[in-house]
């Protein structure tokens, strides 16, 4: 389908409740050796140093998102995640800057998950959020169940965990359902996904250079819906691609699809979207979510040894070697440029389980131990 006009792009745009809680706009890095290597000009954008926390993606779909809940005066934000949730600790953390209260719900999806303050969780401690944790191990280690099946039946057990929460919550602190605003699906909503379109207007603001290229993670579909929709409406000649960081159910590209319909509807302007623009890359999803293993080690270790910049083991190392892996089979051309958004996510690079793997393989330890012993 066809990018809309200048004059279409969204005439309720300007009229959306929008927070300023970030540092913008973020810089442009291209990365010399590696596109030395890779025989073209890749470029990343920085969305680590939006300056809250440890920046990330999610703050953009905040600004807009906690914008919505101040203007329904809502006085607690409800949100949730895996145990590691990015999106719940930036969510948490922007609400107190904000002076708003944070439920924060956490799923336990492994039977056995080690009980420690480590990355993310670590932070949720710090924050001084309220934390109720939902163990759904037993629905997501069944291996009779599809994707799309452990989906349905975890997010059934959170809503029933919230509900009995929210009752008592609210009964305690005499709130109304009024004064509680429920941000949903990761923040992959219409009024979330506008941060990433205002990500692509940035850019397309920021820097003449025309890119042929822009990847971005796909996990809940709203960073990827929001880069898509604004790739269409600013920079209307650059393919948008969604890089998989778990095993994607079947349903997810049409819910990108509605997704963007309803967002468009929000900004009231056509819909340049069609089902032949979706492009979600699945090759680097390895051993799943947030799950170590070596090709994704092996780019985290690259790109820090060669550019400076830290990656983590869940979103961002899996989106830059998912993009490295589909720039070298499209055999790229040296005056081609490719961006791709750095979603940030570093609090993950400390998780126990990553501390525990760097552990097992790291010769540091063994040198520690020879030299003291």
């Amino acid at each position: 389908m066809t990018a809309v006009n200048n004059n279409r792009r969204g005439q309720n745009m300007h009229t959306l409740a929008k927070m300023n809680l970030t540092l913008k706009p973020t810089p442009i890095q291209r990365l010399n050796r590696i596109s030395e290597e890779y025989g073209c000009n890749i470029f990343l954008k920085r969305d680590d140093l939006l300056g809250v926390g440890f920046g990330g993606n999610k703050l953009r779909k905040l600004e807009y998102i906690l914008a919505d809940a101040q203007k329904k005066k809502a006085k607690v934000i409800v949100a949730s995640g895996s145990l590691q949730t990015n999106h719940g600790m930036l969510t948490a953390l922007s609400a107190s800057k904000t002076g708003m209260q944070c439920v924060l719900f956490l799923l336990i999806e492994e039977s056995g998950e080690e009980q420690c303050l480590s990355g993310n969780l670590l932070l949720d401690d710090y924050i001084g959020c309220e934390i109720v944790f939902v163990d759904v191990a037993d629905i997501m280690e069944d291996p009779e169940l599809t994707v799309s099946e452990k989906d349905r039946r975890s997010q059934e057990a959170l809503d029933e965990a919230v509900g009995r929460k929210m009752t008592v919550y609210m009964k305690e602190h005499q709130y109304t359902e009024k004064d509680v605003y429920y941000v949903r699906s990761a923040g992959s909503t219409p009024v979330g996904i506008c941060g990433y379109v205002d990500c692509v207007k940035e850019i397309a603001e920021q820097t003449q250079v025309k890119f042929k290229y822009i990847f971005s993670g796909n996990g809940s579909g709203g960073t990827y819906g929001g880069t898509l929709l604004g790739t269409k409406l600013y920079m209307p000649g650059t393919i948008a691609a969604g890089v998989g960081i778990e095993e994607m159910n079947p349903s997810k590209p049409q819910f990108i699809l509605d997704l963007i319909a309803k967002t468009t509807d929000l900004l009231g302007c056509p819909n340049p979207v069609g089902k032949e623009d979706i492009r979600i890359l699945q090759n680097s999803v390895n051993l799943g979510y947030a799950i170590p293993d070596e090709e994704t080690m092996h780019v985290i270790e690259t790109i820090a040894r060669y550019e400076g910049v830290f990656l983590d083991p869940v979103y961002s190392g899996k989106i830059v070697n998912g993009a490295l892996k589909y720039i070298k089979d499209q055999k790229l051309h040296q005056d081609d440029n490719v961006l791709i958004v750095h979603s940030g996510g570093t609090p993950g690079i400390f998780n126990s389980n990553m501390v525990r793997y760097r552990n097992d393989r790291s010769q540091i330890i063994d040198r520690w131990k020879n030299d003291t012993n």
